[in-house]
């Protein structure tokens, strides 16, 4: 099995789990606990914190720990409503967001707010003019995806962030599947606020973070018992926490070895060789820039499903698995101005750290025989 679905969710490193292990049971005690014996897991929540906030390029107190890329984003959009800063109403945000950001846009809706969603161009990539022009005295809040789940495309976020600002509107990024691939700086970016994921870059599910700018208060999403300086109750996921930690210490190793330029080379070995060998091969944003280890692409009259259902060697994504007539296929594709028939048959092939030129080798083959099959 060849497993090329890592936006969808990566293995916990080695080094990650022997992290969690001791907080199990060993050191089980509640950070919060005033007794010596909770000192351990309070120490490893906040060793944790300084490490993903390390990878971030900025301070342990910008970091607050969440359930995970949902929840952040969430409350990244909720806490500026709830706050409203100015009573400024207009959100906005690209036509090319996670669920986690559409859906809760969508329900801000219904609260009153104004929501916009700002085009992209036939690479994926937001269109600055419309921005431009879709920015107001009352825009609140732009929430712009730093790199896309399907083509993996790389949003300008640092001039989104310049005009908003300019604007008087906060910036929020949901970064969890850039975390961890390419570099990250938040004071690159000049963002408000910042989305992390932690299954996404080698650590568990079910932790994330939410990076706020210093000076920003954000009310809380959850109250209770007044946990992470209280901004978020809940007593913490001490495990799941130091897991996070270590993951972020891996990947500032990853990143500063070169790993990102090794991994492109493989997607574009892969890429070349699919292009050269199956006719009409499509290949969706390879003109803007992308996530080292992402290749979304379609085949001529297959949907994506149905390519990789014969392909049984191959664990990969796509941008929909429903074959009703009435289905118009990925949504990222469609925002990009790309046909029915051809966002119906988008595979997203993602590589991990551990892909190597075999795999690549391998899965070309594999695709290219279940491409050219005529049933």
């Amino acid at each position: 099995m060849i497993y090329l679905d890592f936006n969808a969710t990566t293995p916990v490193a080695p080094e990650a789990v022997a992290a969690m292990s001791t907080f199990w049971s060993g050191d089980f005690y509640n950070p919060s606990a005033p007794y010596p014996e909770a000192t351990t897991a309070r120490a490893a929540v906040e060793d944790a914190r300084a490490a993903l906030a390390a990878l971030l390029g900025s301070t342990p107190d910008t970091v607050v720990w969440t359930g995970g890329g949902t929840e952040s984003d969430n409350w990244a959009l909720r806490g500026w409503w709830a706050s409203r800063p100015g009573g400024r109403r207009r959100l906005l945000i690209s036509a090319v967001e996670h669920p986690a950001v559409a859906e809760t846009a969508a329900a801000l809706r219904a609260e009153g707010a104004q929501v916009a969603a700002l085009p992209v161009d036939d690479r994926g990539v937001v269109r600055l003019d419309a921005l431009e022009e879709a920015l107001d005295v009352s825009t609140g809040l732009v929430s712009v995806m730093l790199a896309n789940n399907e083509t993996g495309t790389i949003q300008p976020v640092a001039e989104i962030a310049r005009l908003a600002h300019a604007a008087g509107a906060l910036v929020h990024t949901d970064a969890a599947q850039a975390v961890g691939k390419i570099e990250v700086a938040v004071g690159d970016l000049g963002v408000d606020l910042l989305t992390v994921a932690g299954h996404k870059f080698y650590g568990p599910k079910g932790i994330g973070a939410l990076y706020i700018r210093p000076g920003l208060e954000l009310p809380p999403l959850l109250a209770g018992g007044g946990q992470e300086r209280g901004r978020r109750s809940g007593t913490e996921n001490v495990p799941a926490v130091a897991g996070l930690g270590m993951a972020a210490r891996l990947a500032r190793t990853w990143l500063d070895s070169g790993g990102p330029d090794r991994q492109a080379r493989l997607r574009d070995d892969l890429e070349k060789r699919l292009r050269e060998t199956v006719p009409g091969c499509r290949i969706f944003g390879r003109s803007a820039p992308r996530l080292p280890n992402t290749l979304a692409l379609a085949v001529p009259g297959r949907q994506g499903a149905a390519l990789l259902a014969a392909c049984p060697g191959i664990r990969a994504g796509t941008g929909s698995a429903c074959h009703h007539p009435d289905d118009t296929g990925s949504p990222t594709l469609r925002a990009m101005g790309v046909a029915p028939d051809w966002a119906r048959g988008l595979v997203r092939l993602s590589l991990g750290r551990g892909t190597t030129a075999a795999d690549i080798e391998a899965a070309a083959g594999i695709l290219r025989r279940a491409a050219l099959r005529s049933d």
